[in-house]
């Protein structure tokens, strides 16, 4: 196949599944950008406080975006069509990937501005940590809702890692969602790694099993 078909298939793929697969999960990151905007003070803050809205609910935009990336396929009819496609369906993961991740980092992006804009003391730091929690928090909603079949399996296993995040503190190292909140700094890029990590190991499960 031609390198001209390929990008032709992939783009008419791309736009089917901005059409189709996209709309309510970005719906949802919205109205958790908005709701967080709406129950934090985000004006002129400081220091751990400019965390505080970020770690505590605008993280959950990573699930919204990616726990939902295996969700069209749990109709079986559906999951028969894409499965006999050409291209495949682990093309087709990979793009919603790759568009769902880029909406964390553009939304991250939007709502710290509003927050600068408000003249709380926002950081490149407050930015990053943001972005690499939603996506360590999405990517586990990602591999539990693809390993079980299940979407709500993976929003799930996201719950479970947040309270373990917000009881245990300091003893998850690099690892825990609240560390900004807490007032230390490193650890973010660990985060991001292990959402790296888990998408990977996710993917090559399913396949492995066939699911891909």
């Amino acid at each position: 196949m031609k390198m001209r078909e390929k990008m032709e298939i992939y783009g008419s793929i791309l736009k089917t599944n901005l059409r189709h697969q996209f709309p309510w999960p970005a719906l949802s990151a919205a109205a958790l950008l908005i709701l967080t905007k709406l129950m934090f003070n985000i004006n002129s803050l400081e220091g751990a406080a400019v965390a505080q809205p970020l770690e505590m609910l605008l993280v959950w935009i990573g699930p919204a975006l990616l726990a939902t990336v295996f969700l069209p396929e749990q109709n079986l009819e559906i999951r028969d069509v894409v499965r006999a496609r050409q291209t495949g369906y682990l093309p087709i993961c990979l793009l919603r990937l790759l568009y769902s991740g880029l909406t964390v980092i553009l939304l991250v992006l939007v709502f710290t501005g509003i927050m600068k804009a408000g003249e709380s003391q926002v950081l490149p730091y407050h930015v990053w940590g943001s972005v690499c929690s939603a996506l360590l928090l999405g990517a586990l909603g990602l591999a539990g809702a693809g390993i079980s079949g299940n979407a709500a399996g993976g929003l799930m296993v996201c719950m479970l890692y947040y309270l373990a995040s917000y009881g245990l503190g300091r003893r998850l190292g690099v690892f825990s969602l609240f560390s900004m909140t807490k007032g230390y700094m490193e650890g973010k890029g660990w985060q991001l790694a292990a959402a790296v990590a888990l998408t990977a190991g996710a993917l090559a499960v399913m396949k492995r099993r066939k699911q891909i």
